[in-house]
This record gives C-alpha cells, sequence and structure tokens, in this order.
C-alpha cells in the first residue's frame, strides 16, 4: 500500500470569472508572443497561411490571423495547434473571441477540434469580435489535449484572439478569493491514485487551505496548507489504500487569518471496483509456472530466444494492463488478458517440449552490431546463432518507431527480439532555435541513443525531419509559405531553405556518421509538393524543364497543338501540359531528395539513404502529390514508403493485404532494392478494436516476401487520447507486440529461404502507364488493381514495367506483359512494346490508342500491335479473369513448379497467396491464407501431391492445412 504523496504546484489552470493574471493553461492564447508554443501546417496543399496582425485585435496588441483560398476538400485544411495538459475525467471550457471577413459557411466551415474530445465550430460570413465556447469532459487518463484551429473554407480573413481553456469543478467564493476544487469523478481500484487539486485566485490576503477526504460525512484523509498572499495552488495524489468502493467528497475550505472560514465547497467522486483486476491476477499466477520452466530450460543452455519475447512481454505489458483498468480504459485491458492467456498457453507448451526434446529448439541466429551492406534487395551483414557461430548473411530489420518510448525501452529490445529503431524527433527547428543559436541537445541525445543501440545489437535508422523548418525563417523569408504541402509546408528547394536544411545535415552527419549503429538516414516524412505552382522559382525551374524536355518552342507547341511565342508563355495549368507539369514536379521534388543524398553521402558515403514516400502509386487522385515511387527509387539508396496493411472486420476476408503488395511489388521492380517501409501501419491509428496477433504477423511476413528488408512499425507508444495518433498502437496489444518480435526472429533465422522467395524471378509483369494514370485516372489503376488481384492467386512472382522501362526493351524480360486499361502510353514506351518480340501481349479494355499529351496514335501501328495480342475479358472482377491467367501462364511455360490447391477439389483456391523457391537442391513453397476460413490444402507437383513440412512451426508438422492469417512456409520433400 501506498503513502498518501502530497505535492505543491504551481497554478496551471484558469479560475472561472477569474482575473486575467491568473496563468492560462493556453500560454500564448492572445497570440502576444507570435505563435511561440503553437504550430501551423498546411495539409495536402491547402492554399491556407496565417499572420500576427497589430489591426484590431480583441485584447492586448496582437491577433491571430487565418486566410485560406481552398474550398471545402477532403483533408485539404490549414490547422493551428497547442498542446496543453489537462486533468483527467474532468470538466473544460474552451472558449476564444473571433471575428471574421467572407469566411465560408457550411458542413466545412472552420473550427477547434482534437478530433476526439471535443469540437466548437466558428462562425461564418463577415461579423464583428463574438466570443464562441464549448464544454466538455476530458476522458479518464487524458493528461493533455490538443488545442487546435482548423481552418477548412475559403476565408477572406478570419481573426482569432484570447483562446481560453478554463477547468469547471467545486466552486470556493469569498471576497477577494476565488477557487475551484478540481478531482476526476472515478478512481479504478484499490491502491490507486487521486490527483487533486485546489485553485485559487487569492490576491487580497494570506489563507490556509484545509482539505478532507470523506466517506459517509467521516473524515478519512485531511491535508492543511497555508497560501501567502499572490499563491494560488494545492495539488496533490491522495492514494486510495485499500478503502472500500462507493461514494466520497473531497471537502475544501479557506480559512481566514482570524481562524474563521471565509468559503467553502466540495467535490464528488467515486471508488470503484473493476473484475478486470482478477483476471490480470489469475495471469500472473500462471505466470509463476511459465516462469519456473523458463528457468529450468536456462539452465540446460537451451536457446531461449522465443519464450524471451513472451516473457519479455509479460513483464513488460502486465503492469500496463492494471494502468489501463485504473485509467478506465478496460476494453484495452481485457484485450490484454486474452492476449497474455493465449501467450502462456503457447509458452508453456513450448517449454515443456524444449525440456523433454532440447534438440526441438530451433537454431538462431541474429544480427550482430557490425558493417551490413546493400546487396540488390537484401541486406548482407555480420550474423551470430545460438551456438556462438559467426557468419556474415541476408538479414531482416524490424522493429519501431518513432519517439521517445523506444530509447527508454531500449534494454528490452533483444528480449523482444527486435533489432531496428527509427529516430525522429527533431529536425533544423530544433537545432537552429534562433537564427545566431545552436542546440546541440537534440544531436548528443542521438548520438546516446546510437551508442546504446550498438551495445544492443539495435540498430538506428535516422529521420532528418526537414519538417521541422524554423519559424524564424519563415518569417524572415515570408516567400517560403507559399509553396509546399503536407508536413513539408514551405518551398523546400528555394535558395533560403536548401542553406537551412544544408547547414543542418553538414552539422548532424559529421557526428553520426561513423556510429555501428546507423543503419540508414531518412530524408523526408510523407513528403508531397502539391503547391509548387507557389514557388517563387518554379516559373524559371518551368522553363528549363520545357526547353530540356522539347527542345524548341515549335517542338512543343507540335506536341500540345498550342501557339505559344516561347516557353515563358506555358501556363502551368492545361489538358496539353498536364503531362509535363506532372513529370516536372516529380522530378523537381525527387531531385530535391538527390539533392539531399548527395550531401549526405559527400560525408557519409557508405549509409543508405532513403525518403518516407507514401504508397500512392495506385492512386490517381494523388498524382498532384508528385511522389514517383520510380525515380526515388532509382535516385536513393532504399525503396523507401509508410504502406499500411490494415485489418477489414470483415469476418470472411479478415485482412486488405493488396496496398502492402502491390506498393512493395511496384518499388521492387522499379529499383531492385530494399524496400523500407519506415512507418509501418498496421492497425489504423484511434483504432480501439481486438487485433489479433496473427495480422501483425501476417504483414511482416508477407512485407518480406514481397521484398521489405527493414521495417519501423508505427508506433512504440502508449497513451490514454488520440493526441498523436498512438491509440491502437502495437504497444497496447501485448500478443502483436510477441508477434512482431517472433516474425523478426523467424525471418533471421530462415534469412535464406526469405531471400530465395522475394529473388524469385517473374514470368509476368503489369504495365504501369503513369501517362494513363494523369489522363485516364481510375480506369487504369481499377483495372491493375483487378490484374494482380488476380495473379496474386496463381503462385508466381509478379513484377510490374513501368514506361521507361517498355521504352528501355524490358519487356522480353518476361513471358507475359499485361496491359491493363493503358489507353495512354507514351510514345518512346509504345515503340519499345513494338520492338517486343518474345513476351506474350494480354490486354484488358482500351490501349495505346494515345500518347502522353493526348494526341491520338496512328491508328493502323495500334491495330498492329494490339493485333499481336490477345484480348481478356474481366467483367471488373479480378475474380472472372483468374482462371483464364493462369491458363495463359501455363501456356508460355509460366506455371509455378508447385501449386497449392484445396484439398478437397484438387483445384486452386480462391483467397491462397503462394509461391515456390528453389534453395541449392531443396524447394521451398511460402503460402497465407487471406480468407476468414480455414482450408485443408495439398501441395502438388506435375499434378501429384507432395509431402512438405513447416519450417515455422514447432516440430516442423507436415502441411495440410492454412489458417487464416498464418504463413507457412512449406519445405517440400
Amino acid at each position: 500500500m501506498k503513502t498518501v504523496v502530497l505535492a505543491v504546484v504551481c497554478l496551471l489552470s484558469a479560475l472561472p470569472g477569474a482575473a486575467a493574471e491568473l496563468v492560462p493553461t493556453i500560454a500564448n492564447g492572445g497570440f502576444e508572443k507570435g505563435i511561440e508554443g503553437w504550430g501551423w501546417t498546411a495539409h495536402n496543399g491547402a492554399r491556407a497561411s496565417w499572420e500576427i496582425s497589430q489591426k484590431d485585435p480583441h485584447s492586448g496588441d496582437t491577433c491571430l490571423v487565418l486566410r485560406s483560398e481552398s474550398g471545402v476538400q477532403p483533408h485539404v485544411y490549414g490547422r493551428m495547434v497547442a498542446y496543453v495538459d489537462t486533468l483527467p475525467g474532468t470538466r473544460y471550457e474552451l472558449s476564444c473571441w473571433v471575428r471574421g471577413t467572407e469566411v465560408g459557411s457550411g458542413a466545412g466551415s472552420s473550427h477547434f477540434t482534437d478530433w476526439s474530445t471535443y469540437t466548437l465550430n466558428l462562425p461564418s460570413g463577415t461579423f464583428g469580435w463574438r466570443k464562441v465556447a464549448t464544454e466538455f469532459t476530458t476522458g479518464p487518463g487524458q493528461k493533455n489535449l490538443a488545442v487546435a484551429i482548423n481552418i477548412t473554407n475559403v476565408a477572406k480573413e478570419l481573426a482569432i484572439d484570447d483562446v481560453q481553456l478554463v477547468p469547471r469543478g467545486g466552486q470556493l467564493q469569498a471576497p477577494g478569493l476565488t477557487g475551484i476544487i478540481l478531482i476526476s469523478n472515478k478512481i479504478i481500484g484499490h491502491d490507486s491514485d487521486a490527483p487533486a487539486s485546489i485553485l485559487v485566485e487569492n490576491k487580497a490576503r494570506a489563507v490556509t487551505l484545509e482539505a478532507d477526504i470523506l466517506r459517509e460525512g467521516r473524515r478519512i484523509s485531511s491535508k492543511r496548507f497555508s497560501l501567502k498572499r499572490g499563491s494560488n495552488a494545492l495539488r496533490w495524489r491522495w492514494n486510495t489504500g485499500n478503502r472500500d468502493f462507493g461514494e466520497y467528497t473531497l471537502a475544501a475550505r479557506a480559512i481566514g487569518e482570524a481562524g474563521s472560514v471565509i468559503a467553502k465547497g466540495t467535490a464528488n467522486f467515486e471508488i470503484v471496483d473493476s473484475p478486470v483486476f482478477a483476471e490480470i491476477a489469475k495471469v500472473e499466477e500462471r505466470k509463476v509456472e511459465f516462469d519456473r520452466l523458463f528457468a529450468q530450460a536456462s539452465k540446460l543452455g537451451i536457446a531461449l530466444d522465443y519464450p524471451l519475447n513472451t516473457k519479455t512481454m509479460l513483464e513488460q505489458m502486465i503492469p500496463l494492463a492494471k494502468v489501463d483498468v485504473r485509467a478506465t480504459l478496460e476494453y484495452r485491458a481485457r484485450y490484454a488478458v486474452t492476449d497474455f492467456n493465449r501467450a502462456l498457453d503457447e509458452g508453456i507448451e513450448r517449454l515443456r517440449t524444449y525440456l523433454k526434446y532440447p534438440e526441438s529448439a530451433p537454431v538462431m541466429r541474429r544480427y550482430t552490431t557490425g558493417r551490413v551492406d546493400v546487396e540488390g534487395l537484401s541486406f548482407v551483414g555480420p550474423r551470430v546463432d545460438s551456438n556462438g557461430k559467426r557468419d556474415r548473411g541476408p538479414l531482416f530489420f524490424v522493429g519501431y518507431g518513432h519517439f521517445a518510448q523506444i530509447r527508454a525501452d531500449m534494454p528490452r529490445w533483444p528480449g523482444y527480439g527486435v533489432n531496428l529503431l527509427q529516430h525522429s524527433e527533431f529536425g533544423p527547428a530544433q537545432v537552429f532555435p534562433k537564427e545566431d543559436k545552436v542546440d546541440w541537445k537534440a544531436i548528443r541525445t542521438l548520438e546516446r541513443h546510437l551508442d546504446e543501440a550498438a551495445k544492443r545489437n539495435v540498430r538506428i535508422d535516422f529521420l532528418i525531419s526537414p519538417h521541422y523548418f524554423p519559424e524564424w525563417a519563415m518569417r524572415k523569408y515570408p516567400h517560403l509559405g507559399k509553396g509546399g504541402g503536407g508536413f513539408l509546408g514551405y518551398c523546400v528547394d528555394d535558395p533560403a531553405a536548401n542553406k537551412i536544411n544544408e547547414d543542418f545535415l553538414r552539422l548532424v552527419i559529421p557526428r553520426i556518421k561513423d556510429k555501428p549503429a546507423l543503419h540508414s538516414i531518412c530524408l523526408s516524412n510523407e513528403p508531397v509538393f502539391p503547391n509548387l505552382g507557389g514557388c517563387d522559382n518554379t516559373k524559371e525551374l518551368w522553363e528549363r524543364y520545357l526547353r530540356k524536355t522539347h527542345g524548341d518552342i515549335a517542338t512543343l507547341n507540335a506536341r500540345y497543338g498550342t501557339s505559344h511565342a516561347s516557353f515563358a508563355d506555358v501556363p502551368y495549368s492545361g489538358d496539353a501540359q498536364v503531362y509535363d507539369w506532372v513529370m516536372y514536379g516529380m522530378e523537381r521534388f525527387a531531385g530535391w531528395h538527390r539533392w539531399l543524398a548527395d550531401i549526405i553521402h559527400e560525408m557519409a558515403p557508405d549509409v543508405p539513404v532513403h525518403a518516407k514516400v507514401m504508397s500512392n502509386q495506385l492512386n490517381a487522385g494523388q498524382v498532384n502529390w508528385v511522389t514517383d515511387q520510380e525515380r526515388f527509387g532509382n535516385l536513393l539508396d532504399l525503396n523507401g514508403n509508410d504502406c499500411y496493411f490494415f485489418p477489414t472486420h470483415n469476418p470472411a476476408w479478415p485482412a486488405d493485404p493488396w496496398l502492402q503488395n502491390t506498393s512493395y511489388d511496384i518499388q521492387r521492380s522499379f529499383a531492385r532494392k530494399p524496400v523500407f517501409n519506415s512507418e509501418n501501419h498496421i492497425v489504423p491509428d484511434g483504432s480501439t478494436h481486438y487485433q489479433a496477433p496473427e495480422h501483425f504477423r501476417a504483414a511482416l511476413w508477407q512485407g518480406a516476401i514481397h521484398g521489405q528488408g527493414s521495417t519501423t512499425i508505427w508506433v512504440w507508444e502508449r497513451d490514454f487520447t488520440n493526441r498523436w495518433g498512438f491509440i491502437g498502437s502495437v504497444m497496447e496489444r501485448p500478443g502483436s507486440a510477441q508477434a512482431v518480435g517472433a516474425t523478426c526472429l523467424d525471418l533471421n533465422r530462415l534469412a535464406e529461404e526469405v531471400t530465395a522467395l522475394a529473388t524469385v524471378k517473374a514470368p509476368v509483369a503489369i504495365v504501369y502507364s503513369m501517362s494513363s494514370i494523369i489522363r485516364r485516372g481510375n480506369e487504369h489503376t481499377g483495372a491493375i488493381w483487378r490484374v494482380y488481384h488476380a495473379l496474386n492467386h496463381c503462385g508466381v512472382k509478379i513484377d510490374f514495367i513501368s514506361e521507361k522501362q517498355l521504352a528501355s526493351g524490358k519487356a522480353d524480360d518476361y513471358l507475359l506483359i499485361i496491359s491493363p486499361e493503358a489507353e495512354t502510353l507514351r510514345d518512346d514506351a509504345f515503340a519499345g512494346l513494338q520492338k517486343a518480340t518474345k513476351a506474350k501481349l494480354l490486354l484488358i479494355g482500351a490501349n495505346f490508342a494515345r500518347n502522353e499529351y493526348g494526341k491520338k496514335r496512328d491508328e493502323s501501328a495500334v491495330a498492329a500491335l494490339l493485333a499481336r495480342g490477345e484480348k481478356l475479358e474481366d467483367g471488373d472482377a479480378a475474380k472472372v479473369l483468374w482462371p483464364a491467367l493462369r491458363s495463359k501462364l501455363a501456356e508460355v511455360g509460366g506455371a509455378p513448379e508447385y501449386t497449392v490447391v484445396d484439398a478437397k477439389t484438387n483445384e486452386p483456391a480462391w483467397g491462397l497467396e503462394w509461391l515456390p523457391a528453389r534453395i541449392g537442391d531443396r524447394w521451398v513453397v511460402n503460402a497465407i491464407n487471406f480468407t476468414g476460413t480455414p482450408i485443408d490444402i495439398k501441395i502438388l507437383k506435375a499434378g501429384q501431391s507432395v509431402a512438405a513440412r513447416d519450417l515455422l512451426s514447432l516440430g516442423e508438422p507436415p502441411v495440410t492445412a492454412l489458417k487464416t492469417l498464418t504463413p507457412v512456409l512449406a519445405e517440400v520433400r
């Protein structure tokens, strides 16, 4: 049992009706210090801006003025946000003063919101200063809040001033003294802390505060504290100990100098039990048996990597489950109990088997700190196995991002079995807080992080974070704010911005370049550049691009069908130039990343670089982001991305693997380099659904089969609000955390087999036409999805082939080329297809009729190429294409060596992905069932059933069935 803990702190909340001298929770709510304490982002190309104005403030000298030229569009808005501390379970009022000129109205009108706790809508139209307010209660365990202003519609001028956040509670009132009594209204369980505060405005006198905890009118705890004149806060944590469950009262009195009570008030709360505590207690009882078996096996020298993963998870997560119960997040704790019991079931069985058959414990192989090289699709580096044998070979890196908790848990990572982290907490803004100042704190923290990681055989990917750009620089160079988009809310390649980013790199990279734990450097976080047209340097660069592309204005006019007098006359928008505008943006944005890479490689030539490019390859609506994976992959050292593998909550088809599969296969096809998903989203942010550990395992294992050599998962943090998108993260999911570590261990134990599968030669390629995506959008990408989905159940590796690759003659590397609705194709790509003689051409829908500038191609040339191909009907359904594609693969000699079939029908089953690979004189077949129903299977060769054992299962049993989302690595006998 804990004793009562008492502490006095400064006031952090303004009081209802209190004078302005009291410190508000929003320290700069009147914007008298500019936007100090606030942060601004223009999301997805929003043409929104801010300024601090001295014109007609509501109070003081300044106010915030927001403007926007963007109408209501999904995910397009400007956001000004400040983060403040709050008390859990407490009523608050959020208010501000606002005036506006031509502020857009309707469902998309501007508002304050944190997307979970509150929404405060702001007026529309033209109006003078008025106060708006809303009240809400913070969630259980919620200790912070985003106070955020979203400008989501057009606004000529939207002024904000005097933003306040005021707690509501029991009242203390007396002449010269105003006070509030705050305590969470519900406290869960014995031995739980009940944070309590008494806040007063006290400028007239010295006073004594007395506070009692009452149970049915009987005092069970009390506190007395003297406040000097001007003092205004008392705060402490009262511990429930072993008190009875039921209703309680916090009573407070203010005692004057004469000893009389001058003000008093109360706040009621309740102490309640939770049955989840009993469930956790049973888990702890079961863990005793697990620990006993673990100790026995350890004494025998048995390799215990997998049980250690379980042990590490239980020891960290069981106490956290109790914290969740006390925070009234019982759903989260119940999920954890489910995972604990499952982990104990499996762990106890595994340990008993190890003790009975010590030889059944697999020989493990792990990365050990040393030089790692990139060779094709693989990371290759130093390894050590359970017997102490050292060698070099393929490695897989799996771990987490991205903030403080990954550093705090560094001692645990070897136990969890993971070996990679992403450090991403600072950029130029933190290192250059002022124009003439360098702050070394963040750099030194990174150095310590790298040194500690090296001792633990863990590697670090460092995100250089140019999106953390100094506010002083934005004020000094206001033209930078004319362009950008997303996290990079400025014209990134402007000379003024380049100077700051280069100075940052030249300060940081020399300090870390020789650290043995440095895995790679990520150049940008979710980079997009949709608003490049607003940048001052765009016109010059656009004209330069047009001159390089077309040579002379006559050639451009012939291609466009226009009559421009010079390149300077060509506007940014228009149907004729839309292809060039997108290509120009893609070349420019990828080129800026290459510029960053070149600076780094000048100082650190052996450190791989990549960018966290969002996986939008098949989203036609996002070509204006100007992120082209082919350019990024070929200009940088790794195929970087930010991708997801989400659950569907559809029992028939519980996961959506298609974005991950297509994204990785596109990147791997365009640049034969490892895929690094450095922000791997395996559940949606804010998800409160239970997620079976198999889902995480499937995402990571299948990612490696499709070329993923490294990944850091979003996110290893816990929170009680969704302030940063942390709710639902893997750290709240004990079984999933265990599955992540076990999968990393498996990938490295079986690295040769997985590498063989990842590098299987593809017999088929799907045409990926950027010009069709630009001009025909979802016609082309929708057909790609259908073709890919059908091929994914055919047992073959799937490549994509770009227009650039077609132009280079790569088509003849394949047995089949499938062109899905590529109605628009670059002229040089069309010529490349005309020259191809070896690959059979399959056609879905309309193809090749126009070139990249929308001009109709010679009909006879198109007809001649189409005549060489064979048209397939897909009926807008992948399953319709599936049998035809299996047949065509067989016709050209591209059918897989081994086939996975439904044991009942001896036919391939819809919903199974499988892939065979040869390793020396043996074969392995990777197989997974994406449906919600287990399927009994056979593995056939030349129509005959063959025996196989599962290398991923304890005891390596024969392969006879595929459970949902449970990969099998079958070694064929």
